[in-house]
């Protein structure tokens, strides 16, 4: 008797991936899988969510994105179960089918799938599951080459979409949403013709963002001098970017600052002049900023993705 064992994917429901500022400008497919499946256990779901990593990270990709907005997910189906009799152990021998899918959550686009039969066999029908999925072909070229059609299509969607991104990234500004702007921004891989605008843009945000945020820092700076915790005011101060309206004040407060800090703070502090006085040093500075900010707002909204099981 054939058995079917389907997972599908249908919409979403949270996934913690790994995020870092590390991540962004580079095209990334998250992992996606089921919590639980009948008929597959927790150690063979976790056999194959390394496969499919291993099958990502063979063309160069990373296996988890910072805004999981690209995700690669399976579908498993056992075709056929079967006990060969013979010898001192019956066999048992299952064919299966593995698929695979790359798909952009936001719009709900499959961007590209394969499918790959497999057969494995074993004492009883687990291990023969089992068996089949560690015979899944990592370094397989039809797989790296869905994968590479899959990024290929990602670049080319955002070549189109670009100008509206920042487009929807200046009403966003407007509208002081600058965590979700600049999360927007930072989306766009490197690899796409605008990026270098897409930067330009994202900087102008955070200035922008850190004029607004500035007249809070210099009031909290303020409020921690009045309480003598001047390490901490200097820290503070130290957030604030020359661009700002609020940059001479608290210049002002770091001169009178000088003789209560530690030494320690006041070398870090003299470090940081430093950075501002470059200009190459200080667009470095604002650009790692923007990619912190950007990561901070993804890990607020995190990825999800739903599965339901059809036995038949």
């Amino acid at each position: 008797m054939k058995k079917f064992i389907i997972i599908a994917m249908l919409s979403t429901i949270s996934s913690t991936i790994a995020q870092s500022s590390s991540d962004i400008g580079k095209i990334a497919l998250s992992v996606i899988m089921p919590e639980n499946v009948d008929g597959l256990d927790v150690s063979q779901l976790s056999k194959m969510e390394t496969k499919i990593t291993q099958i990502v990270s063979s063309t160069g990709l990373a296996a988890s994105g910072y805004n999981n907005n690209f995700v690669i997910y399976p579908k498993f189906a056992i075709y056929d179960s079967s006990v060969v009799e013979g010898g001192m152990q019956n066999i048992t021998v299952v064919t299966c089918e593995l698929s695979l899918f790359i798909k952009q959550v936001d719009n709900n686009i499959i961007f590209a799938t394969i499918s790959k039969s497999l057969k494995g066999s074993g004492k009883n029908k687990n291990t023969a599951i089992t068996n089949a999925i560690s015979k899944i072909p990592t370094n397989d070229q039809q797989f790296k080459l869905f994968v590479v059609t899959g990024k290929d299509k990602i670049i080319a969607y955002y070549e189109t979409k670009c100008q509206d991104i920042i487009t929807k990234s200046e009403s966003l500004v407007k509208m002081q949403d600058y965590e979700q702007a600049l999360g927007l921004l930072m989306t766009v891989p490197e690899e796409v013709s605008c990026y270098s605008k897409v930067q330009e843009k994202s900087i102008e945000a955070y200035k922008t963002y850190q004029n607004q945020k500035c007249k809070v820092q210099i009031q909290e700076a303020k409020t921690q001098l009045a309480s003598n915790n001047y390490n901490y005011a200097l820290q503070i101060l130290s957030q604030i970017d020359p661009s700002t309206s609020c940059f001479k004040e608290s210049q002002t407060l770091v001169t009178n600052l000088a003789t209560k800090v530690d030494a320690e703070e006041k070398k870090q502090w003299d470090l940081k002049m430093k950075i501002y006085n470059d200009n190459v040093e200080l667009e470095k500075n604002r650009i790692n900023a923007v990619k912190d900010i950007a990561v901070a707002y993804y890990k607020s909204k995190p990825t999800t993705v739903n599965y339901t099981y059809l036995i038949r």
